[in-house]
């Protein structure tokens, strides 16, 4: 059989200049987020750049085209979509900011926030994208909302089946109907027979990748039974985004047929991922490579921009909590956060908040052990990091979230042990409170998803999340 060659990309939430890039109101906006929005569009303009001169047959972008709906964005978009169909092919799917689902469209003004933004529906939207790769089409499945599911013959030994998942599942959730679920069986089927391979994207997780602790609410309704059912009717491989997360995983359905799922992390935020697949011979081969910069304003940015903007969330916070009172309010409130006692607590925040940012691991260390009678976190290891600021620890391993743990492939040994002694310090508190065992069993189960979060962050299970082979 042939070789094709794709990139799928997701996340990209561009955000239009148009609404707003300068102000305290937008740096409250643009300061909690990991997503770059103003960069957004230079973003875009660098990774497209890469894949037109790149050997792939074609881009693929996994939902969440667009900040938050905004007409405005689409439009502007659509022009960069357009400039890249000159050259290449390119397919998509939609997703909830893509029209909007929480209403909220803004722009920025100085210190104000207007909400006065004209967004495109549901119906506008799915119309707004329909003649992209529309001569492709094998077949379309339109849902309860207008919004179109399609299997597209992007060569001529591979099909992709392109799925929108938004709010056809159990309850109104992300998902599938029976008949939405049925159709994409039919397509699997009809793919085989015409021997093609066919892989597939939809927005939502198919199945939570990292924790159900972190990631439960973010899979499709009734998860488990539509993976199965994908498996069992002979799909192998799917590549989602909503997350944020770069994660590969592997769901056997009870019939003995697995599926992985590759999810596919944000384009424009940490660590702005691109992942290539090769299909060729009835396996597809996945390469994860993220972008080393692009240009916004006439100025250089190298690939550290991105974790320094992921990372500048925590900091901004931190450094407010540390030394102004009204800049942590504003940006809580910006949040969504308020709480009536903030005024009577803030003294513990700052407090809180200045130990945070100059703590050593050597003073963390000693101040656990204390706490637990030496049992807490390995001497040997916070030894060796003694004279380290904590911090920037905390903040790469919970980057390794977003990267694959592509950080914690040269994080130190000594880094990793003290997470890792550190993860299970709840599950050892609680094993000395006087509590019914009923009760204990409860909370450990949630003690131990803390455990193997952590341990799946620096010591990453298979698959490889950024290289792997399956098997379609």
């Amino acid at each position: 059989m042939g070789k094709t060659k794709l990139a799928f990309i997701s996340d990209i939430h561009y955000y239009s200049p148009k609404l707003g890039t300068e102000g305290r109101a937008y740096e409250l906006r643009s300061g909690s987020d990991q997503k770059c929005l103003a960069e957004s569009g230079a973003v875009v303009d660098a990774a497209f750049d890469l894949l037109k001169r790149s050997d792939v047959d074609a881009v693929v972008i996994s939902g969440d085209i667009t900040n938050n709906g905004e007409r405005c964005s689409h439009e502007e978009m659509r022009e960069k979509i357009d400039g890249f169909l000159k050259e290449k092919p390119l397919y998509l799917i939609t997703s909830t900011h893509d029209w909007c689902t929480n209403g909220n469209p803004r722009r920025f003004v100085g210190n104000e926030v207007f909400h006065d933004v004209p967004a495109l529906d549901a119906a506008a939207l799915d119309a707004f994208y329909a003649d992209i790769g529309e001569s492709k089409v094998v077949s379309a499945y339109e849902n309860g909302h207008g919004f179109h599911s399609r299997c597209y013959q992007v060569s001529e030994t591979l099909r992709l089946l392109a799925v929108n998942d938004d709010a056809d599942g159990p309850g109104g959730s992300s998902g599938y109907s029976e008949a939405h679920l049925a159709w994409m069986e039919a397509q699997i089927a009809a793919a085989k027979a015409a021997g093609c391979d066919v892989i597939a994207t939809e927005h939502h997780l198919l199945l939570p990748n990292v924790s159900p602790l972190i990631n439960n609410g973010q899979s499709i309704g009734g998860r488990e039974a539509v993976a199965a059912r994908l498996a069992d009717a002979g799909l192998r491989l799917i590549f989602v985004g909503h997350s944020h997360f770069q994660r590969t995983s592997e769901f056997v359905s009870p019939a003995g047929n697995k599926i992985t799922q590759v999810n596919v992390g944000s384009l424009c935020g940490y660590p702005a991922p691109i992942d290539y697949v090769t299909v060729e011979n009835g396996v597809a081969a996945i390469d994860v490579e993220f972008l080393r910069g692009f240009t916004y304003n006439g100025k250089d940015y190298g690939a550290p921009f991105f974790k320094e903007h992921s990372a500048a969330v925590l900091y901004n916070l931190l450094n407010a909590a540390a030394s102004d009172k009204e800049d942590l309010r504003e940006r809580l409130a910006a949040e969504g956060i308020r709480f009536g006692a903030y005024d009577k607590v803030y003294f513990l925040i700052r407090r809180l908040a200045r130990t945070a940012l100059k703590i050593k691991v050597g003073k963390a260390g000693r101040i656990v052990n204390f706490l637990t009678f030496g049992r807490g976190v390995d001497r040997k290891a916070v030894k060796a990091l003694k004279n380290e600021p904590l911090l920037p620890h905390i903040i790469d391993i919970f980057l390794c979230l977003f990267d694959g743990s592509y950080i914690a492939r040269d994080m130190p040994e000594a880094v990793k042990t003290v997470a890792l002694d550190v993860s299970t310090l709840p599950r050892r508190v609680i094993s000395k409170l006087p509590m019914k065992k009923a009760k204990k069993e409860k909370i450990y189960r949630t003690t131990d998803q803390i455990e193997a979060l952590m341990e799946e962050l620096v010591h990453p299970s298979a698959p490889d999340n950024l290289h792997v082979t399956v098997s379609l």
